[in-house]
Parts: structure tokens; C-alpha cells; sequence
């Protein structure tokens, strides 16, 4: 039996929001009600004219984050239902929650995009005003040491690449970000006594632990002590360190018990920045539970897929040739587990020659992350 279950059972372990400390206040998230759109003003003095409202935090208050990267607060652009727009602290969550209903947010309405074969359409919307796909760039530095990065890009299909991997046929003429092959494919499918040809689709679906995420921190003789809902002791802190803009030894993570994450706390997420930032202006520790209505909206969410596949299988069983094409829907992170999918076929089926071509597209939904084996149970 794990050494962790009698507390568990009896009650006497401790999660993140079981943590309390002197002078402690509670954080709320204002969130988005719409898919899509722009930050155009806020308005909280009736709310901060309330007794018991300590604070407001935006994301002017936080170090600005380039998109793609999912920011803890929205800076301008609203890319899907449920983003985080702004915090309200005070001494109760009921004055908190009731603060947020005295804040008038104004917001500019954006088209937005749900499919990404509707995105990647000829005039297709984009999730993001730059794009809809992250695509890896290289170029030569000093010396020719190659200097790797990435950009947010506009890829569009013809439509009849659209109409015929809508009808589960092969895209001719598509674009994709991601390529590979081994082997020679046609001299695979040649040798093939049997070939399979067909369209499939997986959905995306939260990870919705039973423990939503929850953070408390407080500083304390310059260091950070943070008490967060993770899978992981040590995996979140070089990135929230970062997050809060100190050195990593600066940072004390503290985690007892998860209830559940399921891939989806593994690394540090953008909201635990919060209460660390929040605490440091307002010092006194904050704590911030999230809803269980918001753990669905920022929860993470595994990625969704469309695909096509053609196989071709020789008499005596054994795999031949695999031709594999899978369009992600990445959410507003572009989140995607197309590549680690194509692993586990070379794993699970061990083709003899197989091409893989994949691209994920940005969406107007909720971010996405990994969840239990992601990519590989899809495949199986």
C-alpha cells in the first residue's frame, strides 16, 4: 500500500488549499464569457471601493508574455471562453467573488474559430490575428551555430485539400509543419498484399481532476514559498521561477498531495504566477482556488484529432507501408500529440517504411496539454 494513502483516507493529508497562513487573503479570476476578442478597458473602482477588496491585479501587473505562450492574465487579446482576464483579492472568497460583479470589463468582439479545417479553409479564420500554426524556424548564427526559434504563421489549404480530407481521403497540395519518413513508401505499399485506407477522428476532452488547481504563497526574508496543486516537486520550479522573475533558489515549492492531474499539472501553468506576484505587491500571502466551472476552461484539455491513415499489410501479416497524416486542434496554445501518435505506430506496428505529415492548428478553445499517454492510446 502507498505510504500516502492512510492520510488520505483519515483526512490528515494536506492539499494546496489546505495550507492557511496569518493575514492571508483570497484571490477570484474575472473571466472571458466569449471566445474571442479584445481587452478594450477596465473599470474596477466600485469594486475597489468595497470593504474587504484589497486588490486588482491584470496583466499589466505581470510580465508581458508573447503569444503563443498561455498568459496568466490577458494582456489584449481574448483567445477562448474562460480565459483569466483579471484577480480581485480580499479577506473572504465571497467578498472576492462578489467584487468581480462590480468590475465592468468592456470588450471588443473578434471572429473566432472552433475547427481547425474551418481555420486552415481559404478564407478560414485565424485563431490568433498573427495566425493559426506555430512554425520552427532556423537560422545561422555566429560561427554558423544554427539559432533555433519559432513564429506564429498563416496556412491555408486549397479547398480541395479540405473537401477531400473531409470526405477521408489524402489532402494533395496541404500544407503541414511537421514531416518525416523512413524508408520508401511507395515501394512499401507496392509489396503490400493488402491495403487499408481511412479517415479517423479523436476527440479532446479536459483532464477535470478531482483536485481543482489551487496555489497559496507568501514571501518571506526574500524567498517565495508556494504551496501549489502539481504532479511534480521539482518540475514546475525553473518555470515559475521565471514566471516570478527570481532566481531559482529564491523559490520554495511546496506539494504534499495532488488530487489527480493526469498529465495536466506536470509543469508549472501560468496561473500559479498569480498568487505570487499578488502576494509580493500586496504583501501578505494569497491564496487562489480555481472553480470547478473554471478547472474545465484552464484546466487543460487533451488535444483533439483528425486523421487519415493507408496501410498496407503483406500476406504473412507484418506491416509494410504507413502513410499517416494527423491535423490537431491545438486550442489557443497549439498544444498537439501528433508527433508522439506517429512514434507509437513505428512502436506498436513496426512498419517497414512509413511517412508521417502533421500540423497543428491554434483554435478559439481550451488550452491543451498532455493527458495519460498522449498520442498513444489514439493510435493503439
Amino acid at each position: 500500500m502507498p505510504p500516502c494513502v492512510p492520510g488520505k483516507v483519515t483526512g490528515e493529508i494536506k492539499y494546496a488549499e489546505d495550507y492557511k497562513a496569518e493575514g492571508m487573503v483570497f484571490a477570484r479570476l474575472l473571466t472571458s464569457p466569449m471566445p474571442s476578442g479584445r481587452v478594450v478597458n477596465i473599470d474596477a473602482s466600485e469594486a475597489l471601493r468595497m470593504d474587504g477588496v484589497i486588490g486588482i491585479f491584470t496583466a499589466d501587473d505581470l510580465p508581458p508574455v508573447a503569444p503563443p505562450a498561455n498568459p496568466a492574465l490577458a494582456s489584449d487579446y481574448i483567445t477562448y471562453v474562460g480565459q483569466p482576464i483579471l484577480a480581485v483579492a480580499a479577506t473572504s472568497e465571497e467578498i472576492a467573488e462578489t467584487a468581480l460583479d462590480r468590475i465592468r470589463v468592456d470588450l471588443e468582439r473578434r471572429e473566432f474559430v472552433v475547427d481547425p479545417l474551418e481555420s486552415l479553409s481559404p478564407n478560414g479564420p485565424n485563431a490568433y490575428p498573427d495566425g493559426n500554426a506555430l512554425v520552427r524556424t532556423e537560422e545561422e548564427g555566429p560561427e554558423g551555430t544554427p539559432i533555433r526559434g519559432a513564429q506564429i504563421k498563416s496556412i491555408k489549404w486549397p479547398q480541395s485539400a479540405i473537401d477531400a480530407f473531409r470526405a477521408g481521403r489524402e489532402p494533395e497540395g496541404a500544407e503541414f509543419t511537421n514531416e518525416w519518413a523512413f524508408g520508401d513508401i511507395e515501394a512499401g505499399f507496392a509489396e503490400a498484399a493488402h491495403i487499408i485506407e481511412e479517415p479517423f477522428v479523436t476527440m479532446g476532452y479536459p483532464h477535470h481532476s478531482l483536485e481543482a488547481r489551487t496555489c497559496m504563497a507568501y514571501w518571506e526574508n526574500g524567498k517565495c514559498y508556494f504551496h501549489g496543486s502539481s504532479q511534480s516537486q521539482s518540475a514546475n520550479n525553473a518555470g515559475l521561477a521565471r514566471m516570478l522573475n527570481i532566481p531559482l533558489e529564491d523559490l520554495v515549492f511546496i506539494n504534499e498531495a495532488t488530487g489527480g492531474g493526469f498529465g495536466s499539472k506536470i509543469g508549472p501553468y501560468p496561473y500559479m504566477s498569480i498568487t505570487g506576484n499578488f502576494s509580493r505587491v500586496l504583501n501578505r500571502p494569497v491564496q487562489l482556488r480555481i472553480t470547478r466551472e473554471q478547472e474545465f476552461y484552464i484546466g487543460s484539455a487533451r488535444s483533439g484529432m483528425q486523421g487519415w491513415i493507408k496501410t498496407g499489410v503483406k500476406e504473412n501479416g507484418k506491416v509494410s507501408a504507413v502513410d499517416l497524416i494527423i491535423v490537431n486542434d491545438g486550442g489557443m496554445t497549439g498544444g498537439g500529440s501528433g508527433n508522439s501518435s506517429a512514434q507509437h505506430v513505428t512502436v506498436a506496428y513496426q512498419p517497414e517504411n512509413m511517412r508521417f505529415r502533421h500540423i497543428s492548428v491554434y483554435t478559439n478553445t481550451t488550452p491543451r496539454g498532455a493527458q495519460r499517454g498522449p498520442g498513444q492510446n489514439e493510435m493503439a
